[in-house]
């Protein structure tokens, strides 16, 4: 328990970093970034947007992805290859909101939703319509940005401008906050459906994760007595314990939080290179027999 805790607090200082990092009046890493390359654009959230540097990826129009994207996407990349979803675990501030606040709510009112819909195939649904949505939709995608949201949260873009206060905003804050976030077990469930930046970090933490010199979550077996403790911790619902007492693990909604590590009383999971432990599994999915994709 006091280890958990620990956890927590580590996390929340970790998110405040990412605060700063990224979110005006701060946004440090944009303004750093924006200095060495001389480029002359507003330093917030928004000027880290992908949408647009994607869509030019999938156009070939190279020469309009500046060097700023190209140094964000580059180091987007090394981090999530190298030790997973780091942005996500470590300084997502708009992911973890929900995640804390969601703490304060008694267990009985929050909705177990990966129990009963796989959020796998949703997430990287929802990832598709991302890439999609450039070709045909303009920016829609942005108006369901929790991180936009959260711009405006920070800097008062709500007040006196009434315009914002759309049907899309509302719909946002209702599902990030309310309902996939303060009533929802573990405070993650905006992250866990929708976020498409969480998709893409967790499809190249689910391949690099198989190489021995990268970060990922272990597992020793034979240290597990499955007390289900790191199930418990885990906010994402990764971590699930089967009905014959085996814990199984669903890298892609994995964020490296390493809150199961702290939870967990004998050390069997630990965050580090080499081997992961984990086998591939069979595992039950809305009553149904389908893959659990893990990796060795």
């Amino acid at each position: 328990m006091i280890n958990t805790q620990i956890m927590l607090i580590k996390r929340a200082i970790w998110y405040i970093v990412g605060l700063l990092l990224f979110y005006a009046p701060f946004a440090l890493y944009q303004k750093a970034l924006f200095g060495l390359v001389n480029y002359n654009k507003p330093a917030d959230i928004h000027s880290l947007c992908l949408r647009m540097p994607l869509l030019n990826l999938l156009l070939g129009k190279w020469s309009l992805i500046v060097p700023v994207v190209m140094i964000t996407l580059f180091l987007f990349f090394m981090f999530a290859i190298i030790f997973g979803p780091f942005f996500c675990g470590r300084l997502c501030f708009a992911g973890a909101l929900p995640e804390y606040l969601s703490r304060l709510i008694p267990d009985r009112f929050k909705i177990d939703w990966v129990t009963g819909i796989n959020p796998i195939p949703v997430r990287y649904g929802f990832l598709a319509g991302y890439l999609i949505t450039p070709f045909l939709a303009g920016s829609i995608a942005c108006a369901f940005c929790n991180l936009s949201f959260m711009q405006r949260l920070i800097d008062g873009g709500f007040w006196g401008e009434f315009g914002v206060l759309s049907s899309t905003n509302i719909i946002t804050f209702f599902l990030w906050i309310i309902l996939f976030g303060i009533f929802t077990k573990g405070g993650r469930g905006f992250c866990n459906f929708i976020c498409p930046i969480g998709a893409v970090q967790s499809l190249v933490y689910s391949i690099s994760s198989r190489l021995h010199f990268t970060y990922k979550l272990r597992f020793a077996k034979d240290k597990c007595i499955s007390c289900g403790a790191c199930v418990k911790a885990c906010s994402m619902g990764s971590l699930q314990k089967e009905p014959d007492n085996s814990i199984t693990y669903q890298i892609h909604n994995c964020i490296t939080c390493l809150q199961c590590q702290a939870a967990c009383p004998k050390n069997a999971l630990t965050y580090g290179t080499g081997k992961s432990g984990w086998k591939d599994g069979i595992t039950l999915v809305n009553n149904e027999p389908s893959i659990q994709e893990s990796i060795r």
